[in-house]
Parts: C-alpha cells; sequence; structure tokens
C-alpha cells in the first residue's frame, strides 16, 4: 500500500512540475515574443487567466495611461488551413457541412477572422493593451478581400494584428486593431474591427452612416431561427472569454450574425456576390440573446458598369430591432484590372 502511495505522490509531482514548467515558459514566451509559430502558441487556460488578471488591473470604459510608445504588434506564422474547423465553421454559420467540398464556391468570406480567433485574444490579454478586456464589444468592421480566400490553402500563411490607436468617445474608449492575413508578403484578406470598452454595461447604438435602402423590387427577405449554440468546437472567436467563466450573458456571436448573412447572400443572389476584389463595411448595433427566437435578414442590390452594391442587415423578427447592418462593394472585373 505504502508501495502505491508513493508511485502515486511521485507521479503528481512530476505532472505539478512539469505544468509549472510549462506555465513558466508560456509566460515568458509571451512576454519576449511578438512573433509566434502556429504550433507553439499559448494555451486557452493561461489566455483565461491572463484576461482575469488584466481585468482586475484595468478599470472598464477608461485608457491606461501608456507605459511605452512601442506599437502593439502579434504576428503567427506557418498557420494552415485546418479541414476540420472549416467543415465545422461551415456547419454553424449556415454553409452547410458540405460546403467546403462543393465546386465553384470559395472559402467563406468570413472564415479568415475565425481564424484569428486566439491572435485577438492574445492582444486583449497583453499588459500593452491599455484596454480592460472585460466588456468588450464589437462596434463596426471593414473586411477587404483582395484575392479569394482560397488562396491560403495554397501553403503556410501568416496572421498579423496590430492596434491602430485609442479613441475616447461619449460612451467610453474605442480601440481599432488591424487584422492581416498573407501569403508570401502578398495580403489577401484584411479587416478593420473596432472594439468598444464602454462606461455602463448597457450597449451602445451604433451610429451607422450606411445608406440603408431597401427597394421592394429588388429585396428578398429570409427567416431564420437563432441556433442555441454557434460555436466552433468551443467558443466562436475564442473569445467572450469573460463567458467561458460565466460572468456574462450569452449573446448570439457577431461573427455568426456576419457570416450568417453572407451565407444568406451567396445563396439567393450567388457566388459573384461575395467573389473578390470587394469590400465589406459591417456596423453592430445590439447584442442580440440566442432565447430571442427568430430573425430576418434582408437584402438588396444594385449594380452597375463599374461597380456591383449590395446592403444586408439582419432584425429580430418579433420586435425589429436591428441588430447588424452592412453593405458589399465589389468592382467589376473591367474596373479591377
Amino acid at each position: 500500500m505504502d508501495y502505491f502511495s508513493t508511485i502515486i505522490t511521485g507521479a503528481s509531482g512530476l505532472l505539478l512540475l512539469h505544468a509549472f514548467h510549462s506555465i513558466y515558459f508560456t509566460h515568458i514566451s509571451f512576454k519576449t515574443q511578438t512573433v509566434f509559430d502556429s504550433q507553439h502558441l499559448p494555451g486557452s487556460f493561461y489566455l483565461l487567466i491572463r484576461c482575469i488578471y488584466q481585468s482586475i488591473l484595468k478599470k472598464r470604459g477608461e485608457i491606461m495611461i501608456e507605459q511605452t510608445n512601442e506599437e502593439l504588434i502579434l504576428s503567427v506564422i506557418n498557420c494552415r488551413f485546418d479541414d476540420k474547423s472549416l467543415k465545422s465553421f461551415c456547419a454553424h454559420s449556415g454553409y452547410g457541412w458540405d460546403y467546403p467540398d462543393s465546386d465553384f464556391r470559395d472559402t467563406p468570406l468570413c472564415f479568415p477572422k475565425f481564424l484569428f480567433s486566439k491572435l485577438i485574444a492574445m492582444i486583449q490579454c497583453s499588459e500593452r493593451f491599455r484596454l480592460s478586456p472585460s466588456g468588450l464589444l464589437c462596434v463596426r468592421e471593414c473586411v477587404t478581400l483582395l484575392e479569394a480566400v482560397d488562396e491560403l490553402k495554397r501553403g503556410p500563411f501568416t496572421l498579423e494584428a496590430r492596434v491602430n490607436g485609442y479613441r475616447m468617445e461619449s460612451t467610453g474608449v474605442e480601440v481599432e486593431l488591424s487584422l492581416t492575413a498573407s501569403r508570401l508578403q502578398r495580403c489577401i484578406w484584411s479587416s478593420t474591427l473596432t472594439l468598444l470598452s464602454p462606461i455602463n454595461t448597457k450597449m451602445p447604438r451604433a451610429q451607422t452612416s450606411l445608406p440603408i435602402s431597401h427597394d421592394p423590387k429588388w429585396e428578398w427577405c429570409i427567416s431564420l431561427s437563432a441556433p442555441r449554440r454557434t460555436g466552433v468546437s468551443c467558443v466562436w472567436a475564442f473569445c467572450d472569454l469573460w463567458a467561458l467563466c460565466g460572468l456574462t450573458r450569452h449573446n448570439l456571436h457577431t461573427l455568426w450574425m456576419f457570416s450568417r448573412c453572407m451565407a444568406e447572400m451567396e445563396k439567393h443572389r450567388g457566388v459573384e456576390v461575395v467573389r473578390a476584389p470587394l469590400t465589406v463595411s459591417v456596423y453592430y448595433h445590439l447584442p442580440v440573446s440566442s432565447s430571442s427566437g427568430k430573425f430576418c435578414i434582408r437584402m438588396c442590390e444594385n449594380s452597375s458598369e463599374k461597380s456591383r452594391t449590395a446592403w444586408f442587415s439582419l432584425a429580430d423578427q418579433k420586435s425589429r430591432v436591428l441588430c447588424i447592418s452592412g453593405q458589399i462593394k465589389q468592382q467589376t472585373s473591367e474596373k479591377a484590372r
């Protein structure tokens, strides 16, 4: 009996030593490195602990005094497409589980943003990030697709995230993040993401400048039900790290709403409406609880010789409360050349 107790005690000690060793070197590399290999990223548990710690140190809605003039830029190299994650993403976001195997259809426009999940979490948990990671809200986004997302499948690619700057607003502090997915030093996909650290917990309405005018002649409305779970493997965008602790209410993730709108646009208007080169501007208005039930996606488009523009919005079917709205601007082949 004493023999087995000694073995168990020794094994437990070795496991604790190994865990301490792993966490220690992860912590050292996280604080000193700006470029990470895709196979050696910080673990989810470590980032969760950092998120809680940084949320205690920093106050929501306030900007911390800058300790250094160094830009906050993090990169992940040697990234490769994971077919399992892609299939799961497509199944949850309205494309269908068999989407990647279908002919004449590119990888979904929003999938690269999912690939940035952990990198965005790393930015928010950094000591150099001047806002509290608790309660950050996505208010607007501008996605630029220069080439088909399928180009990233051809080999290793690089993801880069940087903080462009902070702005004081009446509702809190905004931070602008720049996300870039490139291969062979050629940008394929990029996004400018604006997050808000609100002064209070109430979500401010987005001040959209998009001319959302739905012409009944060219308008389509699709009704859909909100899923109970909008996650891929674990949590959308890795994020809402606080949701992992149950510290925030569960809302439909902005990435799910955006990707679902793009999926419906492609289904009803054809793949050409989301083909590169294009720019998508999105405004997020209110967080939506998954218990809300059913939603309505409205879309319309206007084409000319030089460009093609489409508008979309997602609203609660019962209350008509607008959740997100957006615009797709696409160049024709003649203008693109």
